[in-house]
């Protein structure tokens, strides 16, 4: 079953993608890789997509913004 994610863990991934260099390319993979190497938490693309914060922050990240 996958794992819900607490409010400290929606932060701390959000906090990822506000730091996501440019250089490395964003994609829901690339995020899943560092979540799971800064914060030993192994979740899936669809289960993060499904966390408002986390997908808007992904998707303001993507745009540029």
């Amino acid at each position: 079953m996958a794992k819900h994610l607490t409010d400290k863990d929606i932060k701390n991934i959000v906090s990822l993608l506000d730091g996501w260099e440019s250089a490395r390319k964003l994609t829901w993979d690339n995020l899943c890789g560092l979540v799971l190497k800064k914060h030993k938490i192994a979740i899936a693309r669809q289960a993060m997509h499904k966390y408002v914060r986390i997908r808007k922050a992904f998707m303001d990240k993507k745009r540029g913004n």
